[in-house]
């Protein structure tokens, strides 16, 4: 197994299943390379198609430096060697997830001599190259910067401000970090974030040039590393989901307008038990199939911005009052039946029913199905008491 690094020249087939120029199949990722022992060399430039090596995926850009290994192929049987590349990653030359681009660096960099000319005002000018792109879709960013990690931390990031922390809370000093941490709690308490679009700007690894001789001038005196680093503050990224553990503290702002969440609820930043936070401008919850089960082991609060809402409270209201109301409502029909038939002495004698008893009957009969359909709803509320 021989390892060596390479060139990205294409990734166009990365994307869908595709064919080498021979017309055999790809493997899905599969990006054309030129290694770069071939193009140092003065020999003719090989270029060949690499497939990625693991079974996580992260398709590498047209001009980056990628590291590739040499070894066996799917042919490969006893007697008989087939021999594939295999990529692993591009290097970060300039310290940036965003884009680590080099294009055509072997072109000048074939040995001291011509290096050494094509940063040097003095120097011919080199032909020209097509103005650089790092792919079809692809647009580069200035100000994308990596997420600021903590000791122990496990960081997975995308190129665009996504990331997903396994972290840990810290105890002591944290003046060594360039953004101290925003959780708090005991030391090597777990924490998990997957946070989509943290904040944070910077110089980026811009290549505005079309010329060899000034993206070598940029690639070995322009192209500064990341000065700084960005943090997954939940008051600032876009989208973020937090796990915590134990005795940790999350500070963070909830929507305005809501400074209490129910009552006798604590505030994030006083609550030290394991939990759960999901925070976006909007969110929304779909279940395809089945049920979307809100479970609590003592109270759902639901909280807008001008309702704050206690649901033990506020069905164990609605149910006292249903019952009243029905109370009172066995009385009314009762009341409306006595008037109906109520007869009153006169000088005459008795008197007869009065004139306007069907009123009274009619009425007695519309409470009765009203108290029906109140009695059934109590029922529904009473039985979704715990």
């Amino acid at each position: 197994m021989a390892i060596e690094t390479a060139t990205v020249i294409s990734t166009k087939k990365a994307f869908k299943p595709s064919k080498s120029l021979t017309g055999l199949p790809l493997p899905l990722g599969s990006v054309k390379i030129r290694l770069s022992s071939s193009q140092t060399g003065g020999g003719p430039r090989i270029e060949r198609f690499a497939q990625p090596l693991f079974n996580y995926l992260q398709v590498p850009l047209k001009g980056e430096q990628i590291v590739v290994v040499k070894a066996a192929g799917p042919g490969t049987l006893p007697g008989l060697s087939e021999v594939k590349y295999y990529y692993i990653g591009a290097l970060q030359i300039h310290g940036n997830n965003h884009l680590n681009p080099m294009p055509g660096i072997y072109d000048v960099l074939k040995g001291g001599g011509e290096a050494a000319r094509a940063i040097s005002s003095a120097a011919p000018a080199l032909p020209p190259i097509a103005q650089y792109s790092p792919g079809e879709n692809f647009v580069e960013k200035k100000d994308v910067l990596k997420l600021q990690p903590y000791e122990g931390d496990i960081l997975i990031e995308g190129r665009n401000r996504s990331a997903i922390r396994l972290g840990s809370s810290l105890e002591g000093s944290t003046s060594q970090y360039a953004q101290s941490p925003w959780f708090k709690g005991k030391q090597n308490s777990p924490i998990t974030v997957i946070s989509n679009g943290f904040k944070g700007g910077g110089p980026g690894a811009a290549l505005d040039k079309s010329s060899v001789k000034s993206f070598a001038k940029s690639a070995l005196s322009k192209f500064k590393s990341q000065q700084s680093y960005a943090i997954d503050d939940p008051d600032k990224t876009d989208s973020i989901f937090i796990l915590s553990s134990d005795s940790q503290k999350i500070d963070m702002t909830l929507s305005k307008g809501n400074k209490k969440i129910g009552k006798k609820v604590l505030p994030l930043s006083r609550y030290v038990k394991p939990q759960g936070i999901l925070s976006a401008d909007r969110i929304i919850l779909n279940s395809k199939k089945d049920e979307i089960l809100l479970v609590a082991n003592t109270d759902v609060k639901i909280v807008t911005k001008g309702w704050n809402s206690d649901m033990e409270e506020f069905f164990d209201t609605i149910l006292d009052f249903m019952e009243e109301v029905i109370k009172q409502n066995k009385e009314l029909e009762k009341g409306l039946k006595t008037n109906a038939t109520e007869i009153h002495p006169t000088p005459a004698g008795p008197s007869g029913p009065p004139t306007s008893a069907g009123k009274y009957i009619a009425g007695a009969s519309k409470t009765s199905s009203i108290r029906s359909k109140m009695t059934k709803l109590k029922n529904v509320i009473k039985g979704m008491k715990g």
